[in-house]
């Protein structure tokens, strides 16, 4: 195997040497198990040492920056790998970006090259701010063949130290951070070890981990617990999918049929699985299975509690941003920290709770969550300016409001730009929402602010009920009344079909503040079609759909606007689909089938 010249920094030095440890002991043990196959240990150490060298060929050296574009998951691991063998910091782009948010992302990284199998993003001609970028398409190097891999072998090892204080860069993460703006989040070895350190302390990490994981690879989540972590502690990730509300049934058998030790998931996946796995109850239950860790958004107490008490089966949540490489704050999966809506306590850093002026709140009281330790980000990549503003003293200003409880468990209360003013009353709309989403016959709930022009803004809700169920405006309220105090209760309430949400499943809270238009509506007085609604959930012109329209064809037509338009289905034509039938329902066509099977039954 390729013998690597060691980075001047000690935490390239420890990556490494884990690594090559690994890459030439494990042999034929996956570290993936992908949608083409098992990729094992031994084909990940010829691979990567091919890989050396074309970088080597291509002038690429430790402390380069690359932008890794890559619709295939074996080719992008295997680059992901490559990269942290030679010491070469990568951006992971989103393989679905459009060529402007390719750019924008390629303008604040300015990496050396981008690495692309996307012929969108291969296209020569790059006028604008980027004319000079190198594009390589690493498929080609694939189909290159290796007849001058020798050559190439050979001197790798004589690869040049970097330049000082570059090569300590493990790679930029993209986000949003606590602005709109987006940024790339730079993390350094260090940053991430010990990242990698805390999830040994705080969820068992061990050689013996089998990670379900079919998040994104161009997230922190995707990638920190996916790819990253199976090679740092010789475990598996187990991706052989991408997720959609149809794999739901296949996923869950394959839990026990791969070994599996953990699923990754986010809330918008554990809301899907509840809804059309509840004939795979028993899924988690077998011997090799921990526990279920769900991070990146919100996890509201009543989705938590129904699905560990339905699957039967704990949930460890997590609080984390990309400022701080992945997790924090972890509620579980200990009994003493899985407390049903805590974020839970910090392992590896240290939390503060402070006031707008820096200074610690007193005990119980709500403030913003600094946190400070070695995950935490050495800055936004190019941007000193919007560094200063959240890293202050080396400790990360969150934008995010906490409350400290007495045993040390903390609770999120909201963010800072969310927090309203009514009346003279500070009031912070996700504790309102975490109360409503508690209340009986409610599948989701959401509450925030709207300009008034006597109280300065004042609190609304939206509500959908659950499927089956009726809800009004007064039975709302009135849970209300009985479960906030009277600042607290919304002045206005909507009772939807359904909340408007993202790919990634967070309330798109500007369709709440108008009255989303209704695309292709049937004239007063003729019976909706399922094009009608079809049209009305996607948001598309009815006009443009047929029988054979599905998600493969369909533009916006994901896995949670599936599950979105099921439920749109089921309120519109008074119906219920079981399991089987969302199975079965992959176009519209499908869907007319399958209400005619049921009126057919009637």
């Amino acid at each position: 195997m390729t013998t690597l010249h060691p980075i001047q920094t000690g935490g390239h030095d420890r990556l490494r040497r884990q690594i090559e440890a690994h890459l030439s002991t494990l042999g034929g043990q996956p570290l993936a198990v992908l949608h083409d196959g098992v990729l094992d240990y031994a084909q990940v150490g010829q691979a990567t040492d091919r890989l050396l060298a074309r970088f080597r060929a291509a002038g690429l050296r430790p402390g380069d920056r690359v932008a890794l574009f890559c619709g295939d998951d074996r080719r992008l691991i295997l680059l992901v790998v490559a990269a942290l063998r030679a010491g070469i910091a990568f951006v992971v782009g989103d393989p679905q970006a459009s060529r402007g948010e390719a750019d924008s992302l390629l303008a604040v990284c300015r990496p050396a090259a981008v690495l692309t199998d996307i012929e969108a993003l291969a296209e020569p001609d790059r006028a604008g701010t980027q004319p000079d970028l190198r594009v390589i398409r690493v498929d080609a190097w694939e189909d290159a063949g290796a007849g001058d891999r020798g050559a190439d072998d050979a001197d790798a090892g004589a690869r040049p130290a970097p330049s000082a204080g570059a090569a300590d860069t493990a790679m930029l993460i993209f986000t949003s951070g606590t602005t709109s703006s987006a940024k790339a989040v730079e993390i350094t070895y260090d940053n991430l070890l010990a990242q990698l350190d805390i999830f040994a302390d705080a969820y068992g990490f061990d050689a013996g981990i089998r990670l379900f994981n079919l998040l994104p690879l161009h997230h922190t989540d995707g990638l920190t617990r996916g790819p990253i972590s199976a090679l740092w502690f010789g475990g598996t990730l187990v991706r052989p999918f991408p997720f959609s509300v149809q794999i739901v049934p296949p996923l869950l058998d394959r839990l026990a049929a791969d070994g599996v030790t953990h699923l990754i998931a986010v809330p918008a996946i554990l809301r899907i699985i509840e809804r059309v796995g509840r004939d795979r109850l028993d899924a988690f239950r077998f011997p090799a299975f921990r526990f279920v860790l769900c991070s990146a958004d919100y996890l509201d107490a009543g989705l938590w509690t129904r699905f560990e008490a339905a699957f039967g089966v704990p949930v460890a949540n997590a609080y984390g941003l990309s400022e701080v490489v992945c997790d924090a704050l972890f509620a579980g999966p200990g009994d003493d920290t899985r407390i049903v809506g805590t974020i839970g306590r910090p392992v590896g850093v240290t939390a503060r709770v402070v006031d707008e002026d820096g200074t610690p709140v007193a005990p119980g009281a709500t403030g913003e969550l600094v946190l400070a330790g070695p995950t935490v980000m050495r800055g936004y990549f190019g941007a000193p300016d919007l560094t200063a503003e959240v890293l202050r003293d080396g400790a990360f200003h969150t934008g995010d409001l906490v409350r400290a409880r007495p045993d040390g468990l903390y609770e999120f209360v909201g963010r800072r730009k969310t927090v309203i003013v009514s009346a003279g009353v500070t009031i912070h709309p996700e504790g309102v929402t975490a109360v409503l989403s508690t209340m009986p016959g409610l599948a989701e709930a959401y509450a925030f602010g709207q300009a008034d022009p006597e109280r300065g803004e004042r609190l609304v809700a939206a509500v959908a009920p659950a499927p089956g169920a009726e809800v009004t405006v007064e039975q709302v309220w009135a849970f209300c009344r009985e479960h906030l105090s009277p600042e607290r209760v919304p002045v206005e309430i909507a009772v939807l079909d359904r909340l408007p949400r993202t790919a990634s499943g967070k309330v798109i809270r500007s369709e709440l503040t108008r009255a989303p238009a209704a695309p292709s509506a049937p004239p007063a007085g003729v019976p909706a079609s399922v094009y009608d609604v079809a049209a009305r959930s996607l948001r598309l012109n009815a006009g443009t759909l047929s029988p054979d329209s599905s998600p493969f064809n369909t533009p916006g037509w994901d896995s949670l606007a599936h599950l979105t338009l099921i439920t749109d289905i089921e309120a519109t034509f008074d119906v219920r689909f079981s399991a089987d039938d969302v199975m079965d329902f992959v176009t519209l066509g499908d869907a007319e089938d399958i209400l005619a099977r049921m009126r057919g039954g009637q």
